[in-house]
């Protein structure tokens, strides 16, 4: 498990499951003969990848940024998404009793089914009003991505929200759009240092060309001017980048060569 400290604050960078995805999906408009050299695929045309949700203890509480793939999944669902399940909360001194918020970048299954499969007793749900909208009520494109079963236990515990927020001094949320409506990105910042968790925006380190954006995004346009706006915040604050998707954990710097963004990991 990696441990950050910004400030006075830790973080920990765990791990919500393994699992993989097409590659060709994960890509989109990016050809295989050019996406194959950054990520091997299998015989299936799935490229290795996991959930990397971010636990934040500060001075005030304890954050728990997505939940992860989660367990307890039917054969078929496994044998489909090459899952192996894990333990989110392995070899913490805490459990999920003690978280107070989770933060959900969105309500894809990779990110928050893992919900139910830990005892929350006091956690409140923070989530994009609109984000829930469409997860209750998805379309023909997205329904497979939202798990009713999975999703519906949250209801009690939500704090919808419309935009950018704050969710304590140093705990900044920025709607981003593009993957879903309600898509959104995590800054967390303390005594002049930070970092922004990527989510799907960017979901692993191959993806930080502009137009490397998935045919997974329901608004890839909406992404693509979102990169500008998120890059050049980072720039401008000099935030380290956490990706959630890559199968390692990776966390870098961000700097523009030949006027194309790349990733010096940490």
């Amino acid at each position: 498990m990696n441990v950050l400290k910004v400030g006075d604050w830790e973080i920990y960078h765990l791990n919500g499951g393994k699992f993989a995805l097409d590659g060709g999906a994960m890509f989109g408009v990016v050809p295989k003969v050019i996406w194959e050299k950054l990520i091997k695929p299998d015989e299936r045309n799935r490229i290795p990848m996991a959930s990397h949700p971010l636990l934040v203890k500060t001075n005030k509480h304890i954050y728990l940024i997505d939940v992860g793939i989660g367990k307890n999944w039917d054969e078929k669902f496994k044998d489909i998404y090459d899952v192996k399940e894990e333990d989110l909360f392995y070899s913490l001194d805490f459990g999920p009793e003690d978280v107070d918020y989770i933060i959900a970048t969105h309500l894809h299954f990779d990110h928050m089914a893992g919900y139910v499969n830990y005892n929350f007793k006091k956690a409140k749900v923070i989530v994009q009003s609109m984000e829930w909208q469409d997860a209750n009520f998805p379309h023909l494109r997205s329904r497979a991505s939202y798990i009713k079963e999975r999703i519906e236990p949250i209801k009690d515990r939500l704090i919808l929200i419309e935009g950018d927020y704050k969710v304590e001094d140093g705990i900044y949320l920025v709607l981003t759009g593009g993957h879903t409506r309600g898509h959104q990105v995590v800054i967390i910042e303390r005594f002049g240092k930070g970092l922004i968790f990527m989510a799907d925006l960017v979901p692993t380190i191959h993806h930080i060309h502009y137009p490397y954006i998935m045919g997974y995004d329901l608004y890839p346009v909406d992404s693509l001017y979102a990169r500008y706006k998120i890059y050049n915040l980072i720039l401008k604050n000099n935030y380290l980048m956490i990706f959630e998707h890559d199968r390692e954990p990776k966390i870098g710097n961000l700097i523009i060569e030949d006027n194309k963004p790349k990733v010096i990991c940490s």
